[in-house]
């Protein structure tokens, strides 16, 4: 008998019920003026946000009870964050549009030594295909996120590829999003990638998905975590989703972009290939 768990950040039904207010944007970049896809857009500490579509457009509900000195937070890989306080952006609710303009970061990459001698293979995370336990994301947890910490005891350890294995599937189309965050105390830090990394998944796919991260050319050298960020489904409004979990482990999960992480009993099934 299968039997599935539901983390709230992936099936979070939004309890808050208050008058709406939306704002409505969009992201560019500061130079070109082109759409900036996939920015996270969250209120910071709060269990409130979304993402930016492939065009830049964004929607999201501010909520009466949101105060006016809470902050906006717009993020997107390989740009500056920029934030804005919820009284400045009241003034634009009545603007048929928002623009929110996006200034490209610099990102120094470390060197990494590369040696002639024969690299060893080692699989971190929680490889599994079992299809007695799943963890699922809900079409209403936009910008919500969930993945395991990659225990990683070598420097210039190099993440080939990342796999996970999907039970059920009733979307036509899925978007994730791959983060990887360095650890900081036992919490995670900020975000090492300086290009997105996106996934999609159509027609309704099952079984093993595994992505080819050779050409980012990432490396780490020291615990990492690394997670599947929920940016997009087709249809919008119902569907199902479960991915394969252990029962022995834990998942670090995010129920909007800039909410508090937490961490969870149960292993997400996310394994990724590493070599050192």
């Amino acid at each position: 008998m299968k039997v599935s768990i539901f983390f709230i950040l992936f099936l979070f039904r939004c309890s808050f019920i208050f008058a709406q207010t939306y704002l409505h944007g969009i992201v560019v970049d500061n130079e070109d003026n082109k759409p900036v896809p996939y920015t996270t857009i969250g209120l910071i500490n709060r269990a409130r946000g979304t993402v930016s579509n492939v065009d830049g457009k964004f929607s999201i509900d501010l909520g009466v009870k949101i105060g006016d000195n809470d902050t906006l937070r717009f993020s997107s890989v390989g740009y500056q964050t920029r934030d804005f306080l919820v009284r400045d952006l009241n003034k634009s609710l009545s603007t048929p549009q928002l623009v929110i303009a996006l200034k490209k970061s610099i990102t120094e990459l470390k060197p990494v030594i590369v040696s002639s001698t024969h690299a060893h293979i080692k699989i971190l995370g929680y490889e599994t295909t079992s299809k007695l336990l799943g963890l699922g994301f809900g079409t209403n947890s936009i910008g919500s996120q969930g993945g395991v910490r990659l225990q990683v005891n070598h420097k210039n350890t190099n993440i080939e590829n990342l796999s996970f294995f999907i039970i059920q599937n009733s979307f036509e189309s899925l978007t994730f999003r791959i983060n990887i965050y360095e650890m900081n105390g036992g919490k995670p830090g900020d975000n090492i990638l300086n290009s997105n990394i996106i996934v999609k998944i159509l027609n309704k796919q099952t079984g093993k998905i595994t992505v080819d991260l050779a050409s980012y050319k990432v490396y780490v050298d020291k615990d990492a975590l690394i997670t599947l960020e929920w940016i997009e489904a087709k249809p919008a409004t119902i569907g199902t989703l479960d991915i394969a979990a252990v029962l022995f482990g834990s998942t670090y999960f995010r129920e909007a972009s800039q909410y508090v992480w937490r961490k969870k009993g149960t292993g997400l099934g996310i394994s990724v290939k590493t070599n050192y």
